[in-house]
């Protein structure tokens, strides 16, 4: 190859790789969003009760969904009883509360579609929502009444205990609903699997119905 083709193939290397999108470093990665201490969700006692919804599939072609589900449901084995003896919900990564909810009633039972201002409608749930440094967002849903642990604005490192696991608003029994959220894009999945996205948002993901790993970013 002569001089001059050398230099032609390395300006055009040169402008393949500026045209190449960016890879941010900056993307952040969750922990599983519950103690996994032996008396909370560990050794069995939490479970995978819905996924996001991809159409009437999950993330991995499964079945473990409801229609319109936007979230990853995680639910207290043991019912009412494991959510009287107390399961904490864990911030998955670093990040600011930016907006919650808190004093609505936490023992529902029934989602009341026809009545969303009731004690168990859509708008009657407890909730953290919380920013991260790359601008996505976490989202922890029907929480217990009364148990928050910390104001909006505040920030927080990964794995804080935020408040305990509830049933409050469209819930049938006590479990944490946890959703991801992305500017420019709205409500993705954490989970990366082969008829959901391509990828994984969680430090660990582990196995299907199992449980994500505890490790933070």
């Amino acid at each position: 190859m002569s001089t001059s083709q050398m230099k032609r193939l390395s300006a055009l290397l040169a402008f393949a790789l500026l045209s190449l999108p960016a890879v941010s470093s900056a993307q952040t990665y969750f922990r599983f969003p519950a103690s996994q201490l032996a008396d909370q969700c560990g050794n069995g006692g939490c479970t995978v009760s819905a996924y996001k919804d991809y159409g009437g599939r999950d993330y991995a072609c499964g079945g473990v969904r409801y229609a319109g589900h936007t979230g990853t449901d995680y639910a207290l084995v043991g019912g009412f009883s494991k959510m009287d003896y107390g399961v904490w919900a864990m911030n998955a990564a670093s990040g600011t509360i930016e907006s919650a909810v808190d004093g609505y009633f936490d023992r529902c039972t029934y989602w009341d579609q026809s009545n969303p201002y009731n004690a168990c409608g859509l708008y009657t749930a407890n909730y953290i929502i919380m920013r991260h440094a790359d601008g996505t967002k976490t989202k922890y849903w029907h929480l217990k009444k009364y148990t928050q642990q910390f104001a909006v604005g505040t920030y927080l490192t990964c794995a804080y205990w935020i408040a305990l696991v509830g049933s409050s608003g469209a819930s049938t029994g006590p479990h944490l609903h946890f959703e991801y959220w992305v500017p420019g894009y709205g409500t993705d999945d954490p989970y990366g699997g082969s008829c959901g996205t391509p990828y994984t948002r969680w430090t660990s993901q582990g196995a299907y119905r199992g449980l994500p790993g505890i490790a933070c970013q």
